[in-house]
């Protein structure tokens, strides 16, 4: 897909409709957009358009890969485009690019992320039948979550041990 000029005044509306935050570059912002439009078109079953929105994004992003704070962008769309391909039914594309998320959000450390990741893959090795694998992501998710939130308790809201 082209960069049209009807295209880019629809992401320029989700740039300014997406909440773009301060000291974000346009092309980050531009990415963004096009995710949420993406994830958006695909909530609402307009599949063509949120396959166009994330494929978009992840061109720019492939276009700018020598910016390594990128790779949480690139982690986001890939996650987006495996729960896109899950959604109408190419699962093995889906495991392709939930596994490509999931290298990226590991070496950007955010557990959240990563388990929101994990969970994805379970549920598309599930539909493939591939149960064993479905549950050890499945136990990966409930790990890193459960580690999050451990971490989370030792500390009162002001990041200080609670005395005991």
């Amino acid at each position: 897909a082209g960069c049209t000029s009807a295209r880019l005044r629809q992401a320029h509306r989700a740039m300014a409709s997406s909440g773009v935050r301060p000291g974000q570059s346009d092309m980050q912002a531009l990415v963004i957009a096009c995710n949420k439009d993406g994830m958006d078109s695909m909530r609402k079953g307009s599949l063509k358009a949120a396959f166009e929105q994330l494929k978009y994004a992840e061109s720019i992003l492939i276009a700018n890969t020598k910016e390594p704070e990128n790779d949480s962008l690139l982690a986001v769309t890939c996650n987006n485009l495996g729960c896109y391909y899950k959604r109408i039914g190419k699962l093995h594309a889906a495991l392709s690019y939930l596994r490509r998320a999931l290298q990226l959000e590991v070496e950007l450390t955010d557990d959240v992320t990563i388990a929101g990741t994990h969970l994805n893959i379970s549920g598309v090795a599930s539909k493939l039948g591939k149960h064993d694998k479905a549950l050890e992501h499945a136990f990966c998710a409930l790990e890193l979550v459960g580690n999050h939130i451990a971490s989370a308790d030792q500390y009162d809201g002001n990041g200080v041990m609670p005395s005991v």
